[in-house]
């Protein structure tokens, strides 16, 4: 299975998203019905939990679910009642996007314990046309950030430092992601580094990949799910305010 970055237009909102169809075309989930809620790993008993911190501590390692051995990839966030699940990769430009947009809304719903944000960090678009090992390589770095409870800067630097050109596969290098998490105070320790370096993510994030994406359960990234339920990207006006509509809706 091959995905494929299609075309980004933003015009106060999301036009198109990166898909796994190998085509350009509308964004994942536009007028879209119900997707998976969980990858192949968020179900692993005791995934890591980081309370309604938006930066996450993590509370040991669980092993991934699937055929693949390693350490559970999956990211959850915060305590409230409505589950938001977000699929995304670090190399893909609408991600970036959408991240811009509903980040302040996801911070803000976060301090006042009104989500639980559940995080899948894909490797999509090494799975395309563009091909490398940054999506993957970057998905695992933000795991180990996670256990060393920055999960959420180093989230940011990672899209801040993204090459604007989805085959531009800076993210491959460890030394990349190294100094990517240099701009993060306390994150950059031996301990980190190796992380980054023996990759122990991969496998779980693999096995999304292949649950999600390969077997279609999902078109692209990002895909964002409410409780379960694919949210509809809209096609124009503020994406932010309709997020918040959406999450409100949900009882958030």
């Amino acid at each position: 299975m091959r995905g494929r970055l299609s075309l980004l237009i933003l015009t106060g909102a999301l036009a198109a998203g990166c898909t796994s169809q190998g085509t350009v075309g509308p964004a994942p989930g536009a007028g879209s019905g119900p997707g998976a809620s969980t990858g192949s790993h968020s179900s692993a008993t005791g995934a890591p939990t980081s309370g309604s911190s938006p930066s996450g501590t993590a509370s040991g390692s669980q092993t991934g679910g699937g055929s693949v051995p390693g350490e559970d990839a999956t990211v959850v966030v915060g305590t409230g009642k409505v589950k938001v699940t977000i699929y995304e990769d670090y190399r893909c430009p609408p991600c970036k996007a959408v991240h811009d947009q509903l980040q302040p809304v996801i911070n803000a719903k976060l301090a006042a314990a009104g989500i639980q944000v559940e995080y899948h960090a894909v490797d999509l678009v090494d799975h395309s046309g563009s091909g490398g090992k940054g999506s993957l390589a970057a998905a695992n770095a933000a795991s180990c950030a996670f256990q060393a409870a920055k999960f959420q800067p180093y989230r940011e630097a990672l899209f801040a430092a993204q090459p604007a050109d989805e085959t531009v596969d800076a993210f491959a290098d460890p030394a990349k992601l190294i100094s990517v998490a240099q701009t993060v105070p306390g994150l950059d320790s031996p301990t980190f580094e190796a992380c980054v370096r023996t990759q122990p993510f991969a496998g779980s994030i693999e096995n999304t990949y292949t649950a999600e994406f390969a077997s279609n359960k999902l078109q692209g990234v990002p895909s964002v799910l409410i409780n379960g339920t694919q949210w509809p990207v809209p096609s124009s006006g503020d994406l932010a305010t309709a997020f918040k509509q959406a999450l409100a809706a949900a009882g958030a």
